[in-house]
């Protein structure tokens, strides 16, 4: 049974899947007449206005601490291994079609933002609380709400689970033992999580530009100092991207599979089309949608435009990617921070980068996992799920999780299906948020 459903979970991300995104991407970005390039001047002058105004209106945190809570989740290890696993099964060419999907993302990712902010209501404790399962329940067909809570909500305790265990893995190569490590990441979490969601967006707030920086430093001066492969590396993402070539003997390249990996890892780096982060941005202080959801664009160009492309220059570069085995393509990050600054410092480094991107991933997984909770049986429910979601931290290090891990795609999938349905159904509400703020932003900028 688990077979046929692990069978039918890849074939949905084979193709229906990353149709569904593609499509509904484009369809999104026409609709906003693809706001993501024709506004981009009057969203950066907007940015650079709401960090030094910071947020006014209602809500609970600040529009910054938001924002680094939301990229906090999706800018992960997948944007460091996850591009290995992209380039050793589609070649450099997959990276074109992520940023490609990128393209698109961008709308997808802003219109979660509006619609989980415009739709958002508040909690018995005062909290603002928003995401797919509310604006859902605006939709024609109400009861996706709750489907898409009970899935998420579900989902959340065996993804914690498995983020952790990747946690203790990677502290076991400095030699620091699985309950040590657990014990450690388990106390972080639990402080942070049942803090609530002001502690979230202080910790947040300090941990992300920290273990982005601290990566984006390592591997651009290693990248540099490989600065005359840059030109081929380009040369090559855009030749293998409609030849299909792949990275690793052994691995059978084509086109079809090159551009399955490359639009894969659009959706996998930042989450749009999947409407989870969007949570986070619920509880923004803001006094308009759309101008939260400027900072969604930003968590797209972060993790995709940003890290990711650092992650395939650097595996570019350094050539890693015709040395490295494909059953062992993760390691190819790893192993060229070590080839460049030695085992004792590369490995050291890489650790900890990755144990600080899966505390972060983590601990909004838990907020989210608690607000589902919350969507379906009240807020004093949803406050108790938490301790839930912190000891689910454990799952991944004394719990085997083969088949679960095997299954979270299956649940993912549910969840773009649902999400994909609302981003279609109600653009109309977006294109009209979006019409009122860049009249009012307009403004702004002039005044100014």
């Amino acid at each position: 049974m688990i077979e046929k459903l692990v069978g039918f979970s890849d074939w949905l991300w084979e193709g229906p899947l990353l149709a569904l995104l593609l499509l509904g991407g484009i369809y999104v970005s026409l609709r906003l007449k693809f706001m993501q390039i024709t506004k981009l001047p009057l969203i950066i002058k907007g940015l650079i206005r709401d960090v030094k105004n910071g947020g006014k209106g209602d809500g609970n945190i600040s529009p910054l601490q938001t924002a680094f809570t939301a990229i906090g989740s999706t800018v992960g290890a997948g944007n460091v291994m996850g591009i290995a696993i992209a380039i050793a099964m589609g070649g450099l060419g997959a990276i074109f079609w992520m940023m490609f999907m990128g393209i698109f993302s961008l709308c997808l990712k802003y219109s979660e933002v509006v619609l989980a902010i415009k739709h958002r209501e508040k909690n018995m404790f005062g909290d603002f609380v928003g995401g797919p399962a509310y604006y859902l329940r605006k939709s024609c067909i109400p009861m996706l709400g709750a489907a898409y809570a009970l899935t998420h909500a579900i989902q959340c305790l065996p993804s914690i689970g498995t983020q952790s265990m990747s946690v203790v893995q990677s502290a076991e190569t400095i030699n620091i033992p699985p309950t040590v490590t657990g014990l450690v990441i388990f106390a972080i979490i639990g402080i942070t999580v049942i803090g609530g969601v002001k502690r979230i967006g202080n910790v947040m707030d300090k941990m992300v530009p920290f273990m982005a920086a601290a990566y984006f430093i390592l591997a651009w001066t290693i990248i540099l100092t490989n600065a005359s492969s840059i030109p081929t590396v380009l040369s090559d993402m855009f030749h293998e991207a409609f030849t299909g070539k792949a990275a690793l003997g052994g691995v059978a390249g084509s086109l079809v599979v090159t551009m399955k990996a490359g639009l894969a890892r659009g959706t996998y780096s930042n989450e749009a089309g999947i409407g989870t982060t969007s949570i986070a941005y619920a509880a923004a202080t803001t006094d308009y949608p759309s101008r939260q959801a400027l900072w969604g664009i930003v968590e797209v160009a972060s993790s995709t435009f940003l890290m990711c492309m650092t992650s395939a220059f650097l595996i570019g570069t350094t050539g890693v990617y015709k040395k490295i085995e494909y059953s062992r393509a993760a390691s190819m990050p790893a192993v060229a921070f070590q080839e460049f600054y030695g085992n004792a410092f590369g490995g050291a480094a890489m650790t900890l980068i990755i144990i600080l991107f899966v505390l972060s991933t983590v601990i909004v997984e838990a907020l989210m996992g608690q607000r589902e909770v919350e969507y379906l049986f009240g807020s004093k429910i949803g406050n108790l799920s938490r301790y839930f979601y912190v000891i689910a931290v454990l799952i991944g290090v004394y719990v085997p999780l083969d088949e679960i891990v095997s299954l979270l795609d299956l649940t993912m999938a549910f969840l773009v299906v649902l999400n994909m349905f609302a981003l279609i159904t109600m653009v109309k509400d977006v294109v009209s948020e979006t019409n009122l703020f860049f009249g009012v932003l307009k403004k702004e900028v002039a005044e100014k």
